[in-house]
């Protein structure tokens, strides 16, 4: 009886699953879901013997009703004023597609012994038809925006360079589109020099050009940006990013000391037990009886700690050499801190706590040179740099 009740589930189970997948089906294709009821089906028909009819009917709909879709959506582009042959073309081949891929299902017949009928299209014409006028609009538009990159349009040669590629695409060596293509890349391309100006009337240590502008330009180079450090001969810029030094301040010297006691209470030996008259107390056998004496040790640290700080504030200036202009600018700020602590002691070091213990030892170490730590201030100032730097192509 029980297994027969676990039975009895289980089939009610897989009966409301059942119904429930049906039921849906049905609703994917009454709300024009139709590549989705396709997916749905397909899945559910694939290697079945006996093919339900629910899905095999829902297919067949949704096929039809998709391709009669799409074809009255090519044919509504088509006849439209400025027709975008590129995306009607994408729509023949949506279909085609979809059409090919049904071709392992067939002939489809459900369980019953009924044939679904598709009303497959022969795109053929239609695919090459479109796809030539996809490859002579697309290069009507390279060709458009090639005049205005030869004008100094930069964003303009690089569309044009993707309308060329989009071209060949469509059709392998059309024109002389790959030999247009390759101009476009070219004119496209985007110069950048890096330079460091300095306005804060401060003398920049030996080094600190060098060190600020040694950055990895792995993530910033791309296609169309080039980062130059150093001047190169023939390159006309387009830009100018200008390191802009305008404050440096390096902090006074400090020495700051310190002096606490550490406390602490442990067992150090043991010590005989008293009775009540002063005698050592004895235990049933006789033994003396001792126990672990607690005392209280100290001892004195003297804690010295050196700091000095070098700020460097300034900002990166992004110049459009063709406008003569300044088109971005972005704040720069970087602080390098040096600190030392060193500490000594007197008295019992079983009484250093564990933080006095990690700088007990410490050696003091000599300030660094003002020089020293505004070139470190500039190590400092690199990522940020490399980062305003990487991000400049919101702007070129």
């Amino acid at each position: 009886m029980k297994h027969t009740r676990q039975l009895y589930t289980s089939l009610l189970i897989l009966f409301t699953l059942f119904a429930t997948s049906c039921k849906s089906v049905d609703k994917l294709v009454e709300n024009g879901n139709y590549e989705e009821t396709i997916r749905l089906a397909q899945k559910r028909l694939s290697g079945k013997e006996k093919k339900n009819p629910k899905y095999v009917a829902a297919l067949e709909k949704a096929v039809n009703k998709s391709i009669q879709r799409d074809l009255d959506q090519a044919d509504y582009f088509a006849n439209s004023g400025t027709p975008d042959w590129g995306r009607i073309h994408g729509i023949y081949e949506k279909v085609d597609r979809r059409q090919r891929a049904l071709q392992p299902l067939l002939p489809l017949s459900d369980k019953n012994g009924r044939y679904a009928q598709f009303n497959f299209v022969d795109l053929g014409d239609r695919l090459a038809a479109t796809e030539g006028k996809a490859a002579e609009q697309a290069y009507a538009n390279a060709l458009a925006n090639l005049t205005k990159g030869r004008a100094g349009d930069k964003r303009a040669a690089r569309e044009s360079f993707q309308d060329f590629a989009t071209t060949e695409r469509y059709r392998a060596n059309y024109r002389d589109a790959r030999t247009l293509r390759e101009e476009a890349r070219e004119l496209g391309k985007v110069f950048i020099f890096v330079t460091t100006v300095n306005e804060s009337g401060g003398y920049l240590p030996r080094g600190f050009e060098e060190e600020l502008l040694r950055v990895e330009t792995n993530n910033m180079d791309s296609d169309w940006r080039y980062y130059d450090f150093a001047a190169r001969p023939g390159v006309t810029y387009d830009y100018d990013a200008q390191i802009v030094i305008r404050n440096i301040e390096v902090s006074p010297e400090r020495i700051t000391e310190r002096s606490y006691v550490d406390e602490q209470e442990i067992t150090d030996g043991d010590e005989y037990v008293l009775d009540a008259r002063g005698n050592v107390a004895k235990d049933t056998l006789g033994n003396d009886i001792t126990q672990p004496r607690r005392v209280i040790v100290r001892a004195q640290i003297i804690e010295i700690l050196r700091s000095k700080a070098a700020v460097v504030n300034g900002s990166l200036v992004l110049y459009d050499n063709r406008l003569n202009r300044i088109v971005e600018e972005e704040a720069l700020t970087a602080e390098a801190v040096f600190n030392n602590y060193a500490s000594t002691f007197s008295g019992d070091r079983r009484a250093l706590s564990r933080s006095t213990r990690r700088y007990v030892g410490n050696r003091a170490q000599q300030f660094p040179s003002n020089e020293a730590l505004i070139l470190d201030a500039a190590d400092v100032l690199k990522p940020r740099l490399q980062e305003l730097l990487a991000t400049s192509y919101r702007t070129i």
